[in-house]
């Protein structure tokens, strides 16, 4: 194959350098650019640790046998499972409420105990020293998981796997070169793990903008790590110049960076659909509408995974308590009220996006599930059922954490993604200018993520991006500052009221519209200014603009501006952005703009 003369350039430096940090946009040929070195260096004993059992189990058939493929999380399970007594058989994962009735404290000193061990597990740390409630409620937790009292986690076996190699008191073996890819998702125990391993070289590599696990503690190596030799894979293989022009404008914008995202691709087939959420909950709905209307789809992920918190919940609700089984958590609540007081309490959005989607489609998300899991094992055994014949018509569906890795012509990034102006006024900053001033300084890396997941999400298009999320607004617009900075100002003003703070970037749809539609009419604004498009409002605004109507009369009839409505319908490409300008400058000379004044 001809290789750029990025990957020339690292393949040259794996001779020469000790630690090499490779920064990887998406599309770059990342994992290409591994198996290369693994390649040309078939002499060495190389460990190629992957990201997840997915991209493990897909590298397995594709490199040499030099090279050792695992995850972090399997060497570790391995070691314990040979080295030490602990049952590793039934792992758990704990939330509030289990920890609130093991140990028997409240709910917000659970949360608290919870994240501490979180914490504890994932950084380098070998004791919890504190001496209050919630440290010593983790460190017990941890202590009672050495001993077989709790049933281990998977952050559990981890941090014990590195206290031990750390301090080496259980056997490894060496290699010439150690790889560890996706590094930017690597927590301060994983990298110190990596850094225990026997090895002569050792290669970091990811993209820093696609860090979208920092709920598990994760801290972005490649911004951490100190190295002999820095080097870039910035050209990429997967999509056109216009999605790498989205991507840029997303991270210059609100990630500083400053290296471009280069593309040479001419793409122009459509063979391939993906959908992508930031929920699961989304997913589902999605689902019930491709159901109605008859057209072919597949999840991503088992379809068992996306519904079973939302099946759970239904139980919950119907009192049928003894059928929860893979969230026990659940079976702490004894009603509706309750449970949704909890999610509300610890901001959990998964949660309450679950429960509002079983209270609207009830039990039909038995029905869809059951369909669902037809098609995706259709689509596991297409080549016995020829149902990849149907390629076309199928609709991928996933969520944005799912997505990493994956790619289709076309995509549709759906408009459940927080919105970026309410993710930098979560974070505390009334401007865009202010927000990055202080980037660097951030420690709520968990909104960031919000920012790194979009650019996850309109990177797996290879030709055509579907815009429903607002967030295209942004990126689409001449004045980005000024649009957020507008945006900004507009929500701070209608909630600045508030004693408690509100996280505006996971709060309820309908709330939030509630209020701003109070606070728009209060003002003299149109009722519907600054909210997010429906479904049908779009159906609706496509409708009359086909049946040239008058931009104002439009505006009027969905309760919109004239400059909400343009902005719409370039989002959605049914205008260019010279078409627009045109219309712009007739409806501010209060002339007619419609269809038919462009032909």
């Amino acid at each position: 194959m001809n290789l750029t003369s990025e990957q020339e350039e690292i393949l040259k430096a794996v001779s020469k350098y000790k630690n090499i940090k490779i920064n990887a946009f998406a599309g770059t040929g990342k994992t290409t650019t591994l198996r290369c070195i693994a390649n040309e260096y078939k002499d060495r004993k190389i460990l190629y640790l992957a990201f997840n059992s997915a991209i493990k189990n897909e590298a397995s058939s594709t490199f040499p046998s030099n090279a050792y493929v695992k995850t972090t999380h399997g060497l570790a399970y391995s070691a314990i499972k040979k080295y030490t007594d602990i049952d590793l058989s039934r792992l758990q994962n704990y939330r509030a409420i289990d920890i609130a009735n093991e140990f028997e404290i409240p709910y917000t000193k659970a949360l608290s105990a919870l994240k501490i061990f979180e914490n504890f597990c994932n950084n380098t740390q070998e004791k919890i020293n504190e001496e209050d409630l919630e440290h010593k409620t983790a460190k017990k937790m941890f202590d009672h998981m050495l001993i077989g009292v709790l049933k281990p986690t998977h952050s559990f076996y981890l941090k014990y796997y590195y206290l031990l190699i750390s301090k080496e008191q259980i056997p490894q073996f060496t290699y010439d070169i150690v790889m560890l890819d996706e590094a930017q998702d690597t927590n301060e125990v994983t990298l110190g793990i990596f850094n225990c391993l026997n090895s002569k070289i050792k290669i970091y590599v990811g993209d820093r903008h696609q860090q979208i696990y920092s709920f598990r503690g994760s801290k972005n190596a490649l911004d951490k790590i100190s190295c002999d030799k820095q080097l870039y894979l910035s050209e990429s293989f997967r999509f056109n110049k216009e999605i790498a022009n989205y991507a840029n404008i997303l991270l210059k914008s609100f990630k500083d960076e400053e290296v471009d995202i280069k593309s040479n691709k001419n793409n122009d087939e459509l063979k391939t659909f993906g959908y992508i959420s930031r929920t699961n909950a989304h997913l589902i709905s999605v689902i019930s509408k491709r159901i109605e209307q008859r057209k072919p789809f597949v999840t991503v992920r088992n379809p068992d995974e996306i519904f079973s918190l939302s099946i759970e919940i239904y139980y919950l609700l119907n009192n049928e308590i003894d059928m929860i089984r893979r969230n026990p958590f659940l079976k702490g609540f004894k009603d509706e009220e309750q449970l949704a007081s909890y999610a509300k309490e610890t901001d959990d959005f998964e949660l309450r996006s679950a429960l509002k989607i079983v209270k609207e489609y009830q039990n039909q998300i038995f029905d869809f599930k059951e369909i669902a899991q037809k098609f995706y094992k259709a689509w596991q055994n297409r080549d016995l059922n020829n149902f990849d014949k149907r390629l076309n018509e199928i609709l991928f569906l996933t969520t944005a954490h799912t997505a990493k890795g994956l790619e289709w012509d076309s995509v549709v990034v759906a408009d459940d993604f927080p919105n970026f102006a309410d993710l930098i006024l979560d974070m505390g900053y009334t401007s865009l200018k202010q927000f990055k001033k202080e980037l660097k300084k951030l420690t709520n890396q968990e909104l960031i993520d919000e920012f790194n997941l979009f650019y996850v999400a309109l990177t797996r298009a290879k030709t055509k991006l579907v815009k429903d999320s607002e967030n295209f607004h942004y990126l689409m617009y001449s004045n980005l500052e000024k649009l957020i900075d507008k945006k900004i100002s507009d929500t701070s003003e209608e909630f600045e009221k508030d004693d408690k703070k509100i996280v505006l970037s996971k709060m309820d749809n309908e709330e939030f519209a509630k209020i701003r539609e109070t606070k728009n009419i209060e003002k003299g604004k149109a009722k519907k200014s600054g909210l997010k498009w429906s479904l049908e409002d779009r159906i609706k605004l496509k409708s009359l603009y086909k049946k040239d109507t008058n931009i104002a009369i439009i505006a009027t009839k969905l309760e919109r501006t004239s400059t909400a409505i343009l902005a719409e319908l370039l989002k959605s490409e049914v205008i260019t952005k010279e078409e627009k300008n045109i219309l712009s400058t007739l409806v501010k000379n209060n002339q007619k703009a419609s269809k038919t004044i462009l032909s």
